[in-house]
């Protein structure tokens, strides 16, 4: 019958709707199974780790850095211990109560204001208030049962020994910015850490920073402290040892200080390894006052202090530079030292009249007798039988227009001008007026007057370039030395014997009867060379550079005065790093 047939039709069309759920459950049973496989045994240790990070969380203690020494393994950076006052949410998204906070400015007498740190909302310990005096901290504990949630901890805090004097030196530190976190990262910094800004403290902050320890903490699912179950106690960064002489830093600095404008710079380097000595910028500025209101007093001052005037100040080296076209002239023209040039007080080229210093004129000079007296005309003169290309190999010779390569950080390159920069930047050809000028240190030639204490070192060492160090070595917590200066030969400028033994003669002669001669001293002989640089913005700065002894050097010296006139007079005078050394 039909109906008979409808009903085998049906049912043979429910089996079929019956088999194909049956093998889609099955399908998803496998897939389900295949990813709990993946999950349970191809991924297990991963998730295993993640989840135990999320039951363990770690209260950070801030490692403190590593001491800062100088030569004489006197520090000048090390750490003090101050209290802070944290909290620690035992709720999660639960921050301080406004009885709290109350009780909180009451006992410190300050304002707190935790809603602007959003950490309270994520369970984390956020810092409430820090430098707190032990008589604070002792109160805090006292009323430690009312202050739930409120804990106080010993961090450590950067002081500085001689604050202005090393200011440029050391450097600073500060905790690491937001805008600056996505590049530290991966160098394992995170927020909170501090860092080194400017000085050793930049450049050897690898080694002075420690390894932060803490607490660890166990939390529920919910995010809320169960148990502190291990303490990792922080490991203290390395120590490193400068090769900063204390007593001739200080020198240094108090001679600039005071100076009659107390603006300038003063750099001493050994004269046989290369090592930074002293390197004095002044005025400098109190390091112990960086994020404190006191330090705002650095920002607004016009004599610029935060400025490293060693390193970063570009100066015309003047008459210094003579040493320079004196060089090149005996290596190329091969200079007869008897051979004479009459000085007037002046010179003409072309349309141009040029002057001596000495309006009078120094009569007949020679090279030894024209750099003892420092004479222009004499240098005029020689510059030009030179020519510009010769002086810009000789000044890139000595390391000018360039860096020295010093391991502190921002050190400024100089200029050393040419034709091509002169047409493509002032769209006029090169003079032979310019390479006048250029032949006394004067145009649009800058240098730092680390790099004139380096072109020094190269005349002491007859023409070898050891490259300047400011770290001799780091020792770390378990007294290891995981770092250790090399002295390296940059290069070496090669001149006759004969050729340094006439610049030697210039320069001892200038100290002992020229322009220098305020630099004798007893029972010691000294080679220098005084340089005043012109300056259109106001009264000429003054150089010095020198080496000692002379017949064997241990020292060289580069010292300039801003707008302090003559570097005959007030160069030296200024300085007192005669005595001082």
């Amino acid at each position: 019958m039909v109906w008979q047939r409808e009903d085998k039709s049906a049912y043979e069309n429910f089996l079929e709707k019956h088999k194909a759920i049956l093998v889609f459950f099955m399908f998803l049973f496998v897939c389900l199974s295949i990813r709990l496989f993946y999950f349970q045994i191809i991924k297990g240790n991963k998730y295993r780790d993640i989840s135990e990070q999320q039951r363990i969380h770690n209260t950070h203690e801030r490692a403190p850095r590593g001491i800062i020494y100088s030569a004489d393994n006197l520090p000048f950076a090390e750490n003090k211990f101050t209290y802070v006052a944290l909290y620690h949410p035992y709720e999660r998204h639960l921050r301080p109560s406004e009885q709290i906070i109350q009780e909180l400015n009451k006992i410190l007498g300050r304002e707190i204001k935790p809603t602007v740190d959003k950490n309270w909302r994520y369970g984390r310990v956020i810092k409430l208030a820090d430098n707190l005096s032990m008589e604070e901290m002792f109160k805090l504990q006292e009323k430690k049962l009312s202050l739930k949630g409120v804990a106080v901890a010993k961090e450590p805090s950067r002081v500085y020994c001689f604050p202005e004097v090393i200011s440029h030196i050391i450097g600073y530190t500060s905790e690491v910015r937001s805008d600056e976190i996505d590049n530290l990262a991966e160098h394992g910094y995170k927020m909170g850490d501090y860092i080194g800004r400017g000085g050793i403290e930049q450049t050897y902050d690898q080694y002075l920073q420690g390894k932060d320890g803490g607490w660890q903490i166990e939390v529920n699912a919910r995010g809320y402290q169960v148990k502190a179950f291990k303490y990792i106690a922080p490991e203290v960064g390395a120590s490193v040892y400068s090769t900063v002489d204390l007593k001739l830093q200080q020198v240094a600095y108090d001679a600039l200080n005071n100076s009659d404008t107390g603006l300038g710079a003063a750099v001493v380097l050994d004269a046989k390894t290369g090592a930074v000595k002293a390197l004095a910028s002044c005025p400098g500025f109190d390091i112990n006052t960086v994020g404190n209101r006191e330090f705002s007093k650095y920002l607004k001052d016009k004599r610029l202090p935060l400025f490293n005037r060693a390193l970063q100040a570009l100066y015309p080296p003047g008459s210094i530079f003579k040493i320079i076209t004196f060089a090149a002239a005996v290596d190329i023209l091969n200079i007869d030292p008897s051979e004479t040039v009459e000085c007037t007080g002046s010179f003409e080229l072309g349309d141009r009249h040029y002057v001596c210093w000495n309006k009078l004129g120094h009569g007949k000079m020679d090279i030894i007798s024209a750099t003892a007296r420092s004479c222009n005309i004499y240098f005029y003169q020689l510059g030009l039988r030179l020519g510009v290309r010769n002086l810009e190999k000789y000044a890139k010779k000595f390391c000018l227009g360039q860096k020295t390569g010093i391991d502190l950080p921002n050190e400024k390159t100089g200029f050393v001008p040419n034709p091509e920069w002169k047409k493509t930047k002032m769209k006029m050809p090169w003079l032979q007026g310019d390479t006048v000028i250029f032949s006394i240190g004067q145009g649009a030639l800058w240098s730092t007057p680390l790099q004139m204490a380096y072109m020094m070192s190269v005349v002491a060492n007859k023409g070898v370039h050891r490259k300047p160090y400011i770290v001799d070595r780091v020792v770390d917590s378990g007294d290891n030395e995981v770092y250790k200066h090399e002295l390296e030969l940059v290069d070496e400028l090669k001149l006759s014997d004969s050729s340094w033994t006439l610049l030697h003669k210039a320069l001892l002669e200038t100290v002992e009867n020229g322009t220098g001669r305020r630099c004798k001293l007893p029972g010691i002989k000294v080679a220098g060379k005084t340089g005043t640089a012109q300056n259109p913005q106001g009264k000429d700065h003054a150089w010095f550079v020198s080496y000692a002894p002379a017949d064997n050097p241990e020292l060289v010296m580069a010292i300039i005065v801003e707008h302090g006139g003559g570097g005959g007079i007030n160069a030296i005078t200024s300085s007192g790093l005669s005595a001082g050394a």
